[in-house]
């Protein structure tokens, strides 16, 4: 079950990526200050691919199903509000 979990989270993190990047597109700002600080002196692309993969890597090393789903939920609520930025 934690394998599967761990599919969905990197799904998530590739929706988060994707909306993430037409949000900044259309003008929005990120959320998180520690990534907005970082995509003022390297791309925003570059930024989330790296900060992810060691998101990835970090549930692979913890291997708790309790981590994942929250991990996962927390990207769920992440994807829906990058939607509905990218909507507004």
């Amino acid at each position: 079950m934690v394998e599967l979990l761990l599919v969905l989270y990197i799904i998530l993190q590739g929706l988060d990526m994707y909306t993430t990047m037409v949000a900044l597109k259309q003008g929005g700002s990120e959320a998180n200050p520690i990534l907005a600080y970082l995509f003022k002196y390297f791309p925003p692309l570059l930024v989330m691919v790296v900060v992810k993969a060691c998101g990835v890597a970090a549930l692979v090393w913890a291997d708790s199903f309790y981590v994942n789903i929250a991990a996962c939920a927390l990207y769920v609520w992440v994807v829906i509000n990058n939607w509905k930025v990218i909507r507004d």
